[in-house]
């Protein structure tokens, strides 16, 4: 089905997805960006949680002029990659530097304002292999029981950073300093389980299997015994949808609305420039869902 986002005259989007998911069409990056082709894609975003677009001939000012318009833009909390000398903001997500995250999360929910946006740009893409896979956590608290949404819309989680270095000190790999210094540093805070939308007003799960610990004020079995379920719940095929990248590709994504997993099956290089969206006045203003 075809769509004009937010009614912008010359943007196309495609649904790829049967809950989310969708290609924007009509973007000429070859010219300046107006405010009306930006709310054009603010609105697709939001109304399909992940989308993609063909931008090529994007600059890094155009790449940033794209994430400003959802708030303030974020210097990367952890220090983990390298950035780009031209943009501040922009972040190098590179294999070659082991930059691998195969494993399902939201990013930085260790922070106390997590991002919101995230505005990737495909600068080199493997022949094959190397998706990135999402998942819709408000699809999935949309299809628990109202029994359910009644007793976790009121608890809490910790997200903690070193939450993801245990993972692999677990599996044999010798990380138990790097579980240390991420304490040290304080990366954890408490979240909700659920939380609404801003602007779609949608309720959304926000754990996750990479940060979130344990489910706070409660008997250690009962509150892994709902973290369990809850995480089992979001894997339901349904809740899902599976990017194939094209080099020069834009993708965004709404970090309120779902989860990813960088696909870690391919060759070669993968290279991308990241720009991440941090909480603003200027975040959210009247943008409307379609």
């Amino acid at each position: 089905m075809l769509k004009v986002a937010g009614g912008v005259v010359g943007l196309i989007v495609k649904k790829q997805g049967g809950l989310l998911g969708a290609r924007v069409e009509g973007v000429d990056f070859s010219k300046p960006l107006t405010g009306e082709v930006l709310e054009g894609i603010a609105d697709a975003l939001h109304a399909h949680q992940v989308i993609s677009m063909s931008a090529r001939e994007m600059t890094p000012e155009q790449h940033v002029e794209i994430a400003q318009h959802f708030g303030e833009l974020e210097l990367h909390a952890t220090d983990q990659f390298a950035v780009d000398e031209n943009a501040s903001h922009i972040t190098v997500v590179d294999s070659e530097a082991g930059h691998r995250a195969d494993s399902w999360h939201a990013d930085e929910t260790f922070l106390e304002e997590p991002p919101l946006v995230n505005v990737l740009h495909g600068k080199v893409i493997p022949e094959a292999g190397g998706d990135t896979a999402f998942r819709s956590t408000a699809a999935a608290y949309d299809a628990l029981s109202e029994k359910m949404k009644y007793l976790i819309d009121d608890l809490n989680s910790i997200h903690d950073y070193g939450h993801l270095y245990e993972m692999g000190w677990r599996s044999g790999i010798p990380l138990a300093p790097q579980m240390g210094e991420a304490l040290v540093k304080g990366l954890l805070h408490s979240h909700p389980l659920v939380r609404t939308h801003p602007v779609t007003g949608r309720k959304w799960l926000t754990i996750n299997p990479t940060y979130t610990r344990f489910v706070e004020g409660l008997p250690p079995a009962e509150g892994e015994a709902i973290l369990a379920m809850l995480l089992a719940h979001l894997q339901k095929p349904e809740f899902g949808f599976r990017y194939s990248w094209q080099e020069g590709d834009l993708l965004m994504w709404d970090q309120q609305a779902v989860q990813h997993y960088a696909v870690n099956d391919f060759e070669g290089r993968r290279l991308v420039h990241r720009i991440a969206v941090l909480r603003s006045a200027a975040t959210y203003k009247g943008i409307k869902t379609v």
